[in-house]
């Protein structure tokens, strides 16, 4: 997900994201949400850590950007994590 500057950090990723896994979790019953970003992308991965993933494992040098090669950070989030955090 790609945010135009002017809206960055507001929480709308956070909200938009929040209702996605409602939606995935709650409706559709799934059991867990997979997810990844690029490693140099350090505003995803705090997004990542702050709904609750847990960093899983990286896939070495995944993508080549900016010159250089760079790697995909992996993230898992279950529904009983999620129920977790959302009833906190």
């Amino acid at each position: 997900m790609v945010t135009d500057r002017e809206h960055q950090g507001k929480g709308y990723a956070e909200d938009a994201v929040r209702v996605l896994l409602r939606y995935g979790f709650w409706e559709r019953r799934f059991q867990k949400c997979n997810s990844a970003c690029v490693a140099t992308k350090e505003a995803s991965i705090r997004l990542h850590e702050k709904l609750g993933f847990a960093q899983e494992g990286r896939v070495r040098r995944r993508w080549f950007l900016n010159g250089e090669y760079c790697d995909d950070v992996l993230f898992g989030l279950t529904r009983e994590e999620f129920d977790a955090r959302e009833k906190a």
